[in-house]
């Protein structure tokens, strides 16, 4: 009705039809303005997005404040001449674009319902000059710094900057200024977070990959397991005996390669003699019929110690380690003292396979018995022996 009044109107060239009752649901027909018409003002109706149906073509100025407008339809008429865009105080969800807007050089979007302005905007609305969109719900996210980063190049064409532009999502963020509001380009980028993820865990299994194999935990996992099939069988076999009952003082680990010092030396003057012990060697005390990994944990726990003769020999050694490995593992199972340590070579640290970690540590927080060569020397060596293996 009211484009119908000023359709005569030749000459008609600014009209305030503000805060009224105005309302367009579209089902009116056509709209005929005056052509001369370039300055409209509707602000304060209860006008829809209906409304750029029934616009004046030739309008530069137009004021849509403080309706009911939630976005501008696409395919609508074009507004060619049209310059400033006044939407303030709407329920716009988005910024218009500027298809239908070819000259507009100003917009002002405040105290809408945007919550993250598209990056793209100023490179669709190259025209535009200033850009008035503070006092919005913005939702602080990767997709809002986008469009801070375009408007940082596109040289302060947002009016209010930054007093109007705060965060309001989420809600740690609330009241932030968007200019101190800062994401890393790994947080936004997800193509690159994927990537790094992919190569820290390369990396990390890598790592994890290396450090098995250079303190061989796949041998001692496998010697565990080992012992727990032992231990497992003999509770199947004998559950009667599970409490083990000790029948050596000692139990003799060494090399074949030391084996003439061993019978010749070792043995000899433990088992004769004041305070006879009862020595587990496995050439006589290995069961026949058992694998030798079941006999080394048995003769291990059914022996009160465990005497490891050491030397370049023993830590060339598989079967040495093995004994080692188990009687470690009784050591801190039983919370006992039950390992003797006899040197009978000095061992360079080089020729330590890293295997041998456990021994490394024993020698070095372990107080060890050194064979002299000197034979007055034996007596006293002999004593103190007998006196770690502490027989009652």
């Amino acid at each position: 009705m009211v484009s119908f009044m000023t359709s005569r109107m030749k000459s008609l060239k600014y009209l305030d039809i503000s805060s009224n009752l105005l309302r367009h649901d579209g089902a009116d027909g056509q709209c005929q303005w005056a052509e001369s018409l370039t300055e409209l003002d509707l602000s304060s109706n209860q006008l829809t997005d209906s409304v750029f149906e029934c616009l004046p073509v030739n309008v530069r100025k137009l004021s849509l404040q403080n309706n009911q407008i939630t976005g501008v339809p696409k395919g609508m008429a074009e507004l060619k001449s049209l310059e400033e865009l006044n939407l303030a105080s709407n329920r716009l969800a988005d910024l218009p674009g500027c298809g239908g807007f070819p000259s507009l050089a100003f917009l002002n979007v405040e105290m809408n319902l945007i919550l993250t302005p598209p990056a793209d905007f100023f490179e669709s609305c190259p025209r535009v000059r200033e850009l008035q969109a503070g006092h919005n719900p913005f939702k602080c996210s990767c997709e809002l710094q986008d469009f801070m980063r375009l408007e940082r190049r596109s040289g302060g064409k947002l009016f209010g900057w930054p007093a109007a532009y705060l965060c309001e999502y989420p809600e740690d963020l609330r009241g932030t200024q968007l200019k101190d509001f800062h994401l890393t380009e790994l947080a936004c980028n997800t193509t690159l977070l994927l990537v790094t993820a992919l190569l820290l865990t390369l990396v990390l299994v890598a790592a994890v990959a290396f450090l098995c194999i250079y303190l061989d935990v796949p041998w001692y996992v496998r010697m565990t397991w080992q012992w727990t099939q032992t231990k497992r069988r003999a509770w199947h076999n004998h559950p009667e005996e599970q409490e083990t009952i000790l029948q050596f003082h000692a139990f003799i680990s060494y090399s074949e390669r030391d084996s003439l010092w061993v019978k010749n030396e070792l043995i000899p003057n433990l088992e004769k003699g004041e305070g006879c012990v009862q020595l587990c060697q496995h050439e006589r005390n290995f069961i026949p019929g058992k694998s030798i990994m079941e006999n080394i944990i048995n003769c291990i726990e059914k022996s009160y110690k465990s005497i490891f003769v050491l030397s370049p020999n023993f830590v060339q050694s598989e079967w040495c380690h093995y004994e080692l490995y188990f009687a470690h593992h009784k050591l801190f199972s039983e919370n006992s003292n039950s390992l003797i340590l006899i040197l009978l070579e000095p061992i360079p640290s080089y020729i330590i396979p890293a295997r041998y970690h456990k021994l490394k540590a024993l020698m070095a927080k372990r107080t060890y018995l050194e064979w002299p060569k000197e034979r007055s020397k034996h007596a006293l060596f002999w004593a103190n022996l007998r006196a770690a293996i502490n027989i009652n």
